[in-house]
Order: C-alpha cells, then structure tokens, then sequence
C-alpha cells in the first residue's frame, strides 16, 4: 500500500502505488524464502540490495504484519545507526 501523505496525483502516484506493490512483494517473497529466518528492516534492504529508503521497507514490513503474513518477534539486533531493531519473521501456518 502506498500512503499518499503528499497528495500526489495522476502518473506520478499511479508510479509510487506500483513501486510500493513491487517493494511489498519481493520482501514477502525474500521472508518466505527464508522461512526459518528472522531479519531487521536494515537486514532486508540489505540482504535484497534495495535503494529504497528503510521507512518504505518499514512501511511494507508494517503493512505485511497487518495482514498476517509476517510476525513481530522479540529479537533485537543493533540497526545500522546503533540502535536495536527488532525482527520479523514469516508467520508460521499451524498445523
């Protein structure tokens, strides 16, 4: 999902809205790849080598735990600017 927060329009949104809908997908796929694996927003951007900034990285982690794909864990690891982040992992499917 794309937050208009500085009222784009026309082409240009339509732009943002599809680079968020790409952003969102290939880290959903990078955690379900990864299954067994926890990451921090700043382990994602770089383990894919995203140039996109870490709030649009934040932002789709956010918006992929709103929907139950990815969890919040309680691990904590030092972010690039010295202070602890936390994880996320793919949820996991009962069984």
């Amino acid at each position: 999902m794309y937050y208009n927060t500085n009222n784009e329009s026309g082409e240009e949104l339509q732009a943002s809205r599809r680079r968020a809908t790409s952003q969102t997908a290939i880290i959903l796929s990078f955690f379900l790849n990864n299954p067994e694996r926890e990451f921090t927003p700043f382990q994602v951007q770089s383990e894919l080598g995203l140039q996109a900034p870490i709030t649009s990285i934040r932002r789709a982690i956010s918006d992929l735990t709103d929907e139950g794909q990815l969890e919040k864990t309680n691990t904590l690891r030092p972010g690039l600017y010295g202070k602890k982040c936390h994880c996320w992992t793919a949820k996991k499917t009962g069984a």
